[in-house]
């Protein structure tokens, strides 16, 4: 990855360095990310393809409050075709200080109470391309900038106040919020497709275990849940049931799990009224604090390694950012408490598990480590004995 920086405003590279640094500090890899001079007047990030940012920010000189208007861009210079890219730092709306682009053809709305002098602004700018650079997403990039204003300059953003409120017009945001679950009660949870699944891992002494089967014709497809339900009864487990929240509210279940694409078709406040307990699905800092504002029961995060149990929309996230999303979680409010529970997935097993453990998370979802072992029960029984031992581990922290 290169960053080129136009040659008339050089001093912006120091400002893209000290965030790169910083990144780097938190165990972020910045080996392969090199700065250098753009040819044009563009900021240009160069990788397998070449993307394009341009700001006013370069052209205007004061020593008050600005406003600066950037394009995002994936190659060619800035043109009319490009504008639903624009980003708005810092424009007043309905009385509102917001930062304002489109996210997935919605108008999406940073809000927040800081207007930026110029020096600010060069640094708000730094922190956007640096995101980039390190292959976050535009929305998670502006997020993650917009929360590094409020605090110092030698500091991540890690707590749930220094990041902005979402808000997106077109999204009907529920107020109800969700039944709240012990993060203690999680413990290993396994996803699998198909309800023998289920009940071989409760009498295994599974306690959280999710349905996810995936074909929505599969003519068995409420019987399972039926089962699976029942059998979550009798063993006094929480079992959740993946997407079809219509069968599970029909029939009681105890939680149904829903991805981001799932949110908005589904009845969520009738979900709450139920009682049932709703996990959701995030990917990055964009959609967990927005996830957030539905107050769900847990927050799952992921995927964290490669895996190939589902075609993924975005990239692993890695331990590193699994970490600093776990840090802002513990700071975010849940029911009357602080501290939202998660589950990390995607392509943990026994030789990655306590890696993941140590980043601090409530609970761990696993699928092939289950599904595919040739000892399924040793292996659940080793599952189990890394979380006893964090367990053990954390307890004797907090008495010392």
């Amino acid at each position: 990855m290169k960053i080129l920086i136009p040659s008339h405003c050089l001093e912006f590279t120091g400002e893209v360095q000290q965030v790169l640094l910083l990144a780097a500090e938190q165990g972020f890899n910045i080996s392969h990310i090199e700065l250098g001079v753009s040819p044009t007047q563009c900021i240009e990030l160069v990788d397998t393809e070449t993307s394009r940012l341009y700001s006013n920010l370069f052209e205007l000189s004061c020593d008050g409050d600005l406003e600066s208007k950037l394009t995002f861009l994936y190659g060619g210079e800035p043109q009319e075709v490009y504008l639903p890219n624009l980003v708005q730092i810092g424009i007043s709306y309905d009385e509102r200080l917001v930062d304002s682009w489109l996210h997935q053809d919605e108008t999406t709305l940073l809000i927040h109470s800081q207007t930026l002098s110029s020096n600010q602004s060069w640094h708000h700018f730094a922190w956007v391309v640096a995101s980039l650079a390190l292959d976050f997403p535009l929305e998670d990039a502006l997020v993650l900038s917009r929360a590094a204003m409020n605090v110092s300059r030698e500091t991540w953003p890690t707590q749930f106040q220094h990041f902005p409120f979402i808000e997106q017009p077109a999204v009907s945001i529920a107020q109800t919020g969700f039944t709240t679950i012990g993060k203690q009660s999680l413990g290993l949870y396994p996803v699998v497709d198909n309800v023998e699944w289920i009940e071989r891992l409760l009498k295994l002494g599974i306690k959280t275990i999710q349905l996810r089967i995936k074909d929505p014709n599969e003519p068995s497809l409420e019987q399972q849940i039926v089962k699976a339900i029942r059998l979550g009864r009798e063993h006094k487990a929480q079992v959740f049931i993946n997407d079809y929240w219509q069968l599970a509210l029909k029939h009681k279940a105890f939680g149904v799990h829903l991805g981001q694409e799932d949110v908005l078709d589904a009845d969520l406040e009738l979900i709450a009224d139920s009682g049932m307990a709703l996990g959701l699905s995030t990917h990055g800092y964009f959609e967990l604090l927005r996830i957030h504002q539905l107050s769900p029961s847990y927050i799952a995060l992921g995927h964290i390694f490669p895996t190939t149990t589902k075609q993924m929309p975005s990239k692993p996230q890695g331990l590193v950012r699994l970490g600093l999303y776990q840090k802002l979680l513990d700071s975010m409010p849940y029911g009357k408490s602080i501290g939202v529970p998660s589950v990390a997935i995607g392509g943990i097993d026994l030789d990655n598990i306590q890696q993941v453990l140590d980043q601090g998370v409530s609970s761990i979802a696993v699928v092939r480590a289950i599904t595919e072992a040739k000892n399924v029960e040793a292996n659940v029984k080793e599952l189990q004995s890394k979380f006893s031992r964090t367990s053990n581990r954390q307890e004797v922290f907090d008495v010392i």
